[in-house]
C-alpha cells in the first residue's frame, strides 16, 4: 500500500467516452480520454466524520465477493483513521464518478502494483471493484483514469496513447439532471434484437471507427463530417436517450455545418458533448444553455 502522505496531493480526473458509447457493446471501437476539468482526491478528516462513511459499502462489498487484488485489512483502517475521498465529479453524468473512487482504491491499496503494468489484467482487477456501483462494468472507465491517458479499444485491444487528446473544438452541455445507465443500455439492447436496427448499428460503428481515425491524425474536416454523421444518426435511432428540452437544440444542429452534438455517455440526463468549429461563438449563442469549454 502506497501511503497517504505520497498521494494525498494526487488527483483522479473524470474522463470522457469520446466515441463508441453504445456500439461498444456490439464490439465496436471506444476512444476514452481523461479531462482534468473535474476530479477526485484522497483526503482525511476526524474518523467519526460522515464523509468516511462512503468507503465502507464498498469494502464490504469487496469483502463479500473476496476480492483478493486490494489490500482489505489497510483499506478498513484507513477509513477508520478518518480517509475519504473528496470528488468534484458530478454524478449521473457520464464522466466517470464511479471510476474515479475505483482507480483511488486500486491505486492506493492494490496489493501487487507490478500487475498494473499489464493493461488487460489491471482492466480486470479495477472492473472487480467498479462492479460494486453498476452490477457490471466494462473496466473502461477506471482505467482511463487510473492510467491518466486516452486509450483506444479495438476489436478488444486496448492501446495507450502517449499525446494528449486534442480538445479545443469540443464542450460539454450540463443538462442539470443526473441519471442512471443501465435502464438505458437495456433499452438498447432489446431494440437492438430487431434486424433492422442491428444492421443502423453497423453503419453506426462505421461512423464511430470513421471519427476515431480522422481525431487520431487530426484530420479536422473528417472528423467533422463523421461526427455530423453520429449525431444525426444518434438523433434518429438513440431518439430515447435525448432529453425533451434538449432536442431543439440538437436538431438545431442538424442544419449546421460547424456544430454537432452528441450523447456522452448513456444520454438522458448528465452531460451531452458537443463539437463546434468556434467553441468560444458557440457558448455566445447559445447562452440559454450551460456551455462548458474542454
Amino acid at each position: 500500500m502506497k501511503s497517504l502522505y505520497n498521494i494525498s496531493d494526487k488527483s483522479y480526473s473524470s474522463k470522457i467516452i469520446l466515441f463508441g458509447e453504445y456500439s461498444v457493446i456490439q464490439g465496436g471501437e471506444i476512444l476514452a480520454t481523461p479531462i482534468n476539468q473535474y476530479s477526485a482526491r484522497w483526503k482525511k478528516n476526524k474518523p467519526t466524520s460522515n464523509l468516511t462513511k462512503g468507503l465502507q459499502p464498498i469494502l464490504e462489498y469487496l469483502k463479500y465477493t473476496n476480492n483478493t487484488k486490494v489490500d482489505l485489512k489497510a483499506f478498513a483502517q484507513a477509513i477508520s483513521n478518518g480517509m475519504y475521498l473528496h470528488s468534484n465529479i458530478p454524478l449521473g453524468y457520464g464522466l466517470g464518478s464511479s471510476g474515479a473512487i475505483t482507480a483511488a482504491i486500486y491505486d492506493l491499496f492494490v496489493l501487487d502494483e507490478k500487475k498494473a503494468s499489464d493493461t488487460s489484467l489491471l482492466k480486470e482487477d479495477l472492473l472487480d471493484i467498479e462492479s460494486y456501483f453498476h452490477g457490471v462494468s466494462s473496466g473502461i472507465d477506471p482505467l482511463v483514469i487510473y492510467l491518466n491517458q486516452s486509450i483506444h479499444i479495438d476489436e478488444g485491444v486496448i492501446h495507450i496513447l502517449e499525446d494528449n487528446i486534442d480538445l479545443s473544438h469540443y464542450f460539454l452541455i450540463d443538462t442539470g439532471i443526473s441519471r442512471k445507465t443501465s435502464p438505458f443500455v437495456k433499452q438498447y439492447i432489446d431494440r437492438a434484437q430487431d434486424e433492422s436496427y442491428l444492421s443502423s448499428i453497423v453503419r453506426y460503428k462505421k461512423m464511430c471507427s470513421a471519427a476515431i481515425a480522422a481525431q487520431m491524425n487530426d484530420n479536422q474536416a473528417s472528423l467533422c463530417a463523421a461526427i455530423s454523421d453520429i449525431s444525426h444518426w444518434q438523433y434518429e435511432y438513440l431518439d430515447f436517450a435525448i432529453l425533451d428540452d434538449y432536442r431543439d437544440l440538437w436538431k438545431d444542429s442538424l442544419d449546421r455545418d460547424n456544430l454537432s452534438i452528441k450523447l456522452c455517455g448513456a444520454g438522458g440526463g448528465g452531460f451531452l458533448l458537443g463539437y463546434a468549429e468556434d467553441v468560444d461563438k458557440t457558448i455566445m449563442e447559445y447562452n440559454k444553455y450551460k456551455l462548458i469549454r474542454l
